[in-house]
């Protein structure tokens, strides 16, 4: 998959380094030196992420920052068909301005392609540890080899908690009214996006189980909910701990967030842990609190019910498997684009609830 890694800017990295160095000299009003550029190994298909201290003088002192830039990706076949960095950023900015969620700190937004040829944004990097992706962190990495039951069971509670504080957050008052739509519900929406997302994503194949979750989830929508802003990939990969593990440094990757109903993060979350222990025949990691036991520290934290879990949880699986799948189509692994082991857990998922 490394010659399909969604990033125009390997091939002339120095470049790009040059036009970052003076675009953050404009907008900081001063010069600014930034010696090298980094790609992460990890830098994923969704967003490209590159790592950089950048340097300048301040009051006869040299100062430095570590930085962090995504930009959007630009590929023949991208995970989604639109990226909305506009968002993303607007989403962090007004949570630093109006909660005490712990977003990282932002230092501008580029919506004009024509410096880099795509989108981007930067931030101050956060320090602090991420749970790994790849591998995920319950078959190998730090959190296999590094912590103790009482440790992850820690991280697990502080991110349900702090999930728990973002569904407590009142959408208009953050500035998010605009994206409410008269005549239709926010589950409307996001069943019509994915709807139109196995359309484009298949390009034109169909999706068999993906399409009968969706057939389902249409005919068995919830009545009367609840309408907050919603994380959308809430994770613990998408969460960066302090380096002593007992608290949360920043909430990441905002660029699925949505209005709707709460219980969908908490699904969310539960579901992603489950496809890489009981997806892919593994273990949990030991000290990991249950997820029953999860739902209920949620509904205490984000003072919400979840009485549509089951419905959300098959809302998870359609989406994660449509994901995957257009990952599978985009690598040329055509036999995994129905056949991978996050569509034998929808399916699996569907026969037990739907």
């Amino acid at each position: 998959m490394d010659n399909e890694r969604p990033t125009p800017l390997v091939e002339d990295i120095e470049t790009t380094r040059r036009k970052l160095e003076s675009w953050l000299s404009l907008q900081r009003g001063q010069e600014v030196h930034i010696p090298a550029l980094t790609i992460p190994e990890s830098s994923g298909m969704s967003n490209v992420t590159l790592l950089f201290d950048a340097h300048w003088q301040e009051g006869g002192q040299s100062r430095s920052e570590a930085c962090v830039g995504r930009l959007q990706p630009q590929i023949e076949r991208p995970v989604f068909p639109a990226y909305d960095l506009g968002l993303q950023y607007e989403v962090m900015a007004s949570l630093g301005r109006h909660s005490d969620i712990p977003v990282p700190e932002l230092r501008g937004l580029e919506l004009d392609p024509s410096l880099l040829g795509v989108q981007f944004y930067l931030m101050k990097r956060t320090p602090g540890r991420i749970p790994p992706d790849m591998p995920p962190y319950n078959m190998d990495g730090w959190m296999v080899h590094e912590t103790s039951g009482q440790q992850r069971a820690a991280m697990w509670r502080a991110a349900v908690d702090t999930m728990g504080q973002i569904h407590r957050l009142d959408h208009r008052a953050l500035g998010f009214g605009h994206l409410e739509v008269a005549g239709t519900t926010p589950l409307q929406q996001q069943l019509g996006y994915w709807q139109g997302y196995l359309d484009w994503a298949l390009e034109g194949g169909g999706h068999a189980i993906c399409q009968a979750a969706l057939d389902w989830l249409q005919a068995s929508q919830p009545a009367a909910e609840p309408t907050v802003l919603c994380w959308g990939d809430s994770r613990l990969g998408n969460i960066i701990f302090t380096e002593s593990l007992d608290g949360i440094a920043a909430v990441l990757d905002w660029e699925m967030a949505v209005l709707g109903n709460p219980v969908q993060d908490l699904a969310w979350f539960n579901y992603l842990d489950a496809t890489f222990s009981e997806g892919l025949g593994m273990p949990r990691l030991a000290g990991l609190p249950g997820y029953e036991e999860t739902i209920s520290q949620w509904e205490q934290a984000s003072g919400h019910s979840a009485r549509d879990y089951d419905y959300y949880l098959v809302f998870a699986g359609m989406r994660y498997a449509l994901i995957l799948s257009r990952i599978m189509l985009a690598t040329g692994q055509l036999e995994q684009v129905q056949g991978s082991f996050a569509c034998q857990l929808l399916e699996k998922t569907m026969q037990r609830l739907a």
